[in-house]
């Protein structure tokens, strides 16, 4: 097999939040029409801040959740949203089982806790479900579903053995 330098990154995937980007965009604009034609002038004199904490809610959360990076090293996977200050580690060593699942419609994206775990989505429907030994279930969602599902694998096959790990 081919050696994998200690810490070496496995598979890196940087994900583009286009709903995210799109539905920051709608709020922008909607919010731009509302402060044009809908706030009155003595409500923008009464509370001049109010633009600046709209749009800079809007700007934050885009900032947070407008890109997800999915690594994996020879000990854990990683996810990493926007700019890095959400995110989640999980050590190979404490997965169970993976397997792609399809998420639903209205799961979303973003993190929050659905009835088939954690999920960790910017886009799409697909993610890898991790089952773990310390945690609820965890879903990274991932557009190449089968690319994340077999890093993960080689990784834990290439790992050092577990303690009552299951063959």
């Amino acid at each position: 097999g081919t050696a994998v330098t200690p810490g070496a990154v496995r598979y890196r995937r940087v994900q583009f939040g286009t709903m995210i980007a799109a539905g920051t965009a709608l709020g922008v604009a909607v919010s731009t029409w509302a402060l044009v034609f809908v706030v009155s002038s003595a409500t923008l004199a009464a509370v001049p801040w109010l633009a600046y904490a709209l749009f800079g809610v809007l700007a934050a959360a885009f900032l947070l959740f407008g890109q997800l990076v999915v690594s994996v090293d020879d000990r854990e996977l990683r996810a990493v949203f926007g700019v890095g200050l959400v995110r989640k580690a999980v050590a190979l060593a404490d997965i169970r089982s993976a397997a792609v699942v399809r998420t639903r419609l209205w799961w979303g994206y973003g993190v929050h806790w659905t009835p088939a775990g954690w999920l960790y989505n910017v886009g799409g429907r697909w993610a890898v479900r991790l089952e773990l030994d310390s945690e609820r279930p965890v879903m990274i969602g991932t557009r190449d579903p089968e690319g994340l599902l077999a890093a993960i694998e080689a990784a834990r096959a290439a790992g050092p053995a577990r303690p009552g790990a299951r063959p």
